[in-house]
């Protein structure tokens, strides 16, 4: 079985110890393994954004792969991911894939976007489960830089910015290279209480 230039990365906190256990046996379950998985604990309530950076710092592969704690990959997840990278070679900085709700069976409010080709001119909402090189990762800042997490982060129209359009707007800033495919691939759990990447939330 092939093992990809790859390190699975996940934030967790304390309290979420069965979530967490779903997250990693899916990582289990991939039909390509990745060379690595690193898991962060929050035992000091500094947020997601740093939290999931120091398990990038962490790591000492091309590619980086987010999983959160309470999130599932389906298997065919990181090969659907790794062979969407290789088939654009050196012109990609990040790809996603899209996913299902586990309370409705779609993507909800971004099942709109499915088929359409992200446009770093007109950055759109995604999620913070993706694939992108730790090189523009570094470049940007990481999660963290610039990211308040006391805050709902609002933008002049009222929308939340979440730690994963964040980073994704300095990835568009910074003229990244994203490519997305529509392949449901994922399970993004509901229903258990986000904390939404914030240090007051748990």
């Amino acid at each position: 079985m092939l093992t990809a230039n790859i390190t699975v990365c996940t934030p967790t906190i304390p309290v979420r110890t069965e979530l967490l256990g779903r997250a990693i046996q899916s990582v289990h379950n991939q039909t390509i393994k990745p060379a690595h998985h690193i898991v962060s604990v929050d035992h000091t309530r500094q947020g997601g954004p740093a939290t999931l950076d120091s398990a990038i710092n962490n790591a000492d592969t091309t590619w980086i792969a987010t999983l959160d704690d309470d999130d599932e990959w389906l298997p065919h997840h990181l090969e659907t991911l790794w062979r969407l990278v290789q088939a654009h070679e050196e012109k990609v900085d990040l790809a996603f894939t899209h996913f299902r709700y586990s309370s409705v069976g779609d993507g909800g409010h971004l099942e709109q976007f499915r088929h359409q080709p992200f446009d770093i001119n007109n950055p759109r909402q995604t999620t913070n489960v993706f694939l992108v090189r730790k090189t523009i990762w570094q470049e940007v800042g990481g999660f963290s830089a610039g990211f308040d997490t006391d805050s709902y982060n609002v933008d002049n129209q009222g929308n939340r910015i979440g730690y994963d359009f964040h980073f994704i707007k300095k990835l568009c800033a910074a003229k990244a290279r994203i490519v997305n495919s529509p392949e449901v691939t994922w399970i993004y759990h509901v229903g258990h209480g986000s904390t939404l990447g914030m240090r007051n939330r748990w």
